[in-house]
């Protein structure tokens, strides 16, 4: 019941998509311990349990706390974009994109249930 709960305090916010499994993990989480530090939040984001490769690509989620969200999404959004949604994520993803590949991380960073970048590949591929 416990667990349950401890998961119910997790949202999925991003989908890392990496070729270098150990060193883009050990990146995206110095980013995530980072943007910790900068909003005062402690234990604001854990990855998915499993992480699945396809095509050479691992993928995982990132889940955060509904309280260090609400943090990130103070320090990083301008007054008033906060209301266009799409603006928001744009916003959110670039800053953590940014912040990986200033840190040497190939890794590509998409909003949680966005549509994969390979999407059209993967249709041609199942046909």
């Amino acid at each position: 019941m416990e667990d349950r709960k401890l998961n119910q305090d997790f949202v999925p916010l991003l989908t890392i998509m990496s070729i270098d499994f150990e060193k883009d993990l050990d990146i995206v989480k110095r980013v995530l311990g980072d943007f910790e530090q900068r909003t005062h939040s402690e234990n604001g984001f854990k990855f998915s349990d499993r992480a699945e490769m396809a095509a050479g690509w691992w993928f995982y989620d990132v889940l955060v706390s509904r309280e260090f969200l609400q943090n990130l999404f103070r320090i990083l959004m301008p007054e008033g974009i906060g209301e266009d949604r799409k603006s928001a994520s744009l916003k959110l993803v670039g800053a953590f994109q940014e912040q990986t590949s200033k840190l040497g991380s190939e890794a590509r960073v998409k909003m949680h249930g966005e549509i994969p970048f390979a999407a059209p590949w993967w249709a041609w591929l199942m046909r």
